[in-house]
């Protein structure tokens, strides 16, 4: 018995040092991996800024009006904006005045390069606040973050420029840092997700490549709204890869972490999300994770039924078996939940609560930026918010929710539907042509990868399966491999649980939110946007890095060679547009050219 006994601890004992020396290992990888996609994303914005540099000494700007002084309607007294009645010839002097001492340097290497098309609604903003109804398109961080990096590097000794260039140097150096940091987070967020070294790192090298790179270089927003979302996935799904008293751990979706560190995690990840919704409207649709995150378990088996009804429906023979009875229920590890499980205290009052406040964190930036224009134009008539240049009929059209129809009033809606004809279908005309062969290569892209994710799982129903905790067997001798029987839960052959990467039930809300922005986005967006307006999304990186990787030679797929010559096809296909998509953007953009 005592032998027994020993026997038993010492076996235990050597799980946990087999399984801490694994994770040391997977931290060991993270951190060189780390280390190049900085290197690399450092390298690839280096690139483009030369190439910018080059492109723009040969080629004149389609539009050169940003070069001319635009003389505010306001005169800057120390912090605050005061309207005048009239422009007088004094204010106007004074305005030149202020901005005629701008560096050259600043003017050479970043502003006629990068500050074109929205860039320049950003520094009006950071420079002047919100001086007409248009600009309230575009959300405040970005333009804060400007404003506060402005003052500060003002207050370097030797530095003298004016605040306009401060605020393009602020601009430009925000975006830029924020796209490396974005890199390492959706690195961080692969290893969280799939557990598998290489996935994350070549998902991670291509969104240093990624096909708008022109934008994640310049003045915009798109590198500090990644950043947010990014880490805000990071604490929502990621939980115990922050509160790993011991070590650093790697799992995820476990939930053997507390309740108490679940909702601390989840509301840091809310917060995040609230930071996105402060830089870009897209964030409001984040909540979404949240309520993945806390039921997820009975998500994954909804879906299940319904991925099972609908290959019923279209007659489609399910490939896989139910799993056997002994391997559903006997180990923790792969134990999985029944929708007919009795909900706990937790999930019918608890969850909810803690759910209900975090949506409120990320919703509140949205609901506070429309009542600031709603005081601003609506309340008081003209005499208010003497820092808004107030033209055109008053009270504004939008101010009147029983003529417009809206549940409140919302400026955002009005000015993108008003000054940008945004609507359904708005964009469907024959000159925009052009602009929908532009944002053909991603959409086809997002397209097929949500294509492939739900017919996989219409034939393999019984795959949509919740386990309490990904399996770490073989983790780092797979990395290189996947299975061609994709997402497997049971065991076949000698083999332990085998794993695709992209056909796991935990993709599941990233699948759907990258629908819903695909229907949305070619249905009531200027498609050209499509290309910077996806990058937020790691679904298209991690379907595209599906293709980089090899077939195990355990396993390898029905016609081992047709199947890699197809992979081989489509990979070199996307880093042929990823790249043609940067050497083409590059031109188009530095020189005002229609690349927005």
């Amino acid at each position: 018995m005592d032998y027994q006994h020993h026997q038993h601890h010492h076996n235990s004992n050597n799980k946990i040092i087999n399984s801490n020396d694994e994770n040391n290992k997977i931290i060991s990888l993270y951190r060189s991996q780390r280390a190049i996609i900085i290197k690399v994303a450092v390298i690839v914005k280096l690139s483009i800024w030369i190439y910018a540099l080059i492109v723009s000494q040969f080629l004149n700007n389609f539009d050169s009006s940003t070069t001319l002084k635009s003389v505010t309607p306001y005169s800057n007294n120390s912090t605050n904006y005061t309207a005048t009645a009239s422009l007088d010839f004094a204010l106007q002097k004074e305005y030149l005045t202020n901005h005629n001492n701008e560096s050259v340097l600043v003017d050479t290497l970043i502003k006629r390069v990068f500050v074109k098309w929205d860039s320049l609604y950003f520094i009006r903003i950071a420079e002047h606040n919100y001086e007409y109804e248009q600009n309230h398109a575009f959300f405040p961080m970005f333009p804060f973050l400007m404003n506060m990096g402005a003052k500060c590097i003002q207050m370097i000794p030797g530095i003298q420029l004016s605040f306009s260039d401060s605020i393009i140097v602020a601009g430009f150096l925000i975006s830029n840092v924020s796209f490396v940091l974005g890199a390492v987070q959706l690195l961080k967020l692969g290893y969280i997700i799939f557990h598998i070294p290489k996935i994350a790192f070549i998902s991670a090298l291509l969104y240093c490549i990624n096909p708008a790179g022109v934008f994640t270089t310049a003045v915009y927003t798109e590198n500090t709204f990644n950043l947010f979302i990014f880490t805000g996935l990071i604490y929502t799904y990621g939980g115990d890869f922050h509160w790993q008293s011991n070590s650093r751990s790697l799992h995820m979706h476990s939930d053997e972490i507390s309740t108490v560190r679940k909702i601390i995690t989840t509301t840091i990840g809310a917060l995040f999300f609230s930071l996105a919704t402060c830089t870009r409207s897209n964030g409001i649709l984040m909540p979404g994770f949240i309520v993945f995150r806390f039921y997820s378990s009975y998500f994954i088996e909804i879906f299940k039924h319904l991925f099972k009804f609908a290959g019923w429906i279209l007659r489609v023979k399910n490939t896989t078996p139910s799993p056997p009875a002994d391997q559903s229920t006997t180990t923790t590890n792969h134990q999985t939940r029944s929708i007919t499980n009795l909900l706990g205290w937790k999930e019918l009052i608890l969850y909810p609560i803690v759910i209900v406040l975090q949506v409120t964190i990320v919703l509140v930036p949205y609901i506070a930026f429309q009542f600031y224009g709603y005081s601003r134009y609506c309340v008081g008539g003209q005499d208010i918010a003497p820092d808004a240049h107030k033209n055109g009929v008053w009270p504004r059209p939008w101010c009147n929710t029983e003529a417009t129809g809206a549940l409140f009033p919302n400026l955002y809606s009005f000015v993108q539907n008003h000054y940008w004809n945004q609507g359904f279908f708005n964009y469907y005309t024959v000159q925009q042509i052009p602009n929908f062969l532009f944002a053909t290569p991603i959409v086809v892209i997002s397209v097929f990868a949500v294509y492939r994710y739900l017919c996989y799982f219409i034939q393999n129903g019984n795959q949509m399966k919740y386990l309490y905790k990904l399996p770490l067997n073989n983790t780092l001798n797979t990395a290189d491999t996947y299975n061609s029987n994709a997402y497997m839960l049971f065991p076949t052959g000698q083999n332990s649980t085998q794993l695709i990467y992209f056909y796991t039930p935990y993709l599941l809300p990233f699948v759907l939110y990258h629908l819903f922005l695909t229907l949305f986005s070619v249905s009531f967006m200027h498609v050209q946007v499509i290309t910077r307006f996806f990058m937020h999304s790691p679904i298209l990186f991690w379907f595209c890095s599906m293709f980089f990787l090899k077939y195990s030679n355990k396993t390898p797929p029905p016609n081992p060679d047709q199947r890699e010559s197809s992979n081989k096809t489509k990979k070199y296909l996307i880093l042929a547009y990823f790249l043609f998509y940067n050497i083409l953007g590059t031109v188009l953009f530095t020189n005002f050219y229609p690349w927005t």
